[in-house]
């Protein structure tokens, strides 16, 4: 998906290169914003979709995976992804950048054309709502861990 994200990007800067304009910035600055809106696009249209894989038996589950533990990992890992879609798209998108796909903060202000000053508040607003939403859920988890540990 990576190489063909990648080849429509240098594409679409082949076919149309007057999109491209030197005075609204750097032309890493231009592949970056063209491949992240084309990795949205891509998203967007196979987001609905799920790949199934087909075993021929069922795959043992390691005595140390209990169904418990496998259960509030998967409803945890579902209420941060429902936290993090629910954040507002600046704020979401920054936090993406930074968190997930290791960005710096000057180039994550550099791909979407704002200062650094900016992303630092957008990720600040970010963190503060993901805490304010996700702080119960995670305090009864640590709970449940405590236990388990004792």
């Amino acid at each position: 998906m990576a190489e063909d994200i990648t080849h429509d990007c240098f594409l679409s800067l082949i076919k149309r290169p007057e999109n491209f304009n030197p005075a609204r910035g750097s032309l890493k600055n231009y592949l970056y914003s063209a491949a992240r809106n084309l990795s949205l696009k891509h998203f967007r249209n196979t987001s609905r979709e799920a790949a199934v894989e087909l075993f021929d038996e069922e795959p043992s589950i390691p005595d140390r995976e209990q169904p418990l533990g496998r259960l509030l990992d998967e409803e945890l890992s579902i209420k941060v992804k429902d936290a993090v879609f629910s954040l507002p798209p600046l704020q979401r998108e920054a936090l993406v950048l930074f968190e997930y796909e290791g960005l710096t903060l000057s180039e994550i202000a550099s791909v979407l054309d704002t200062d650094v000053g900016a992303v630092k508040a957008r990720l600040h607003r970010a963190r503060e709502r993901l805490r304010a939403t996700l702080w119960p859920y995670l305090n009864s988890s640590r709970e449940i861990v405590t236990l388990e540990q004792a």
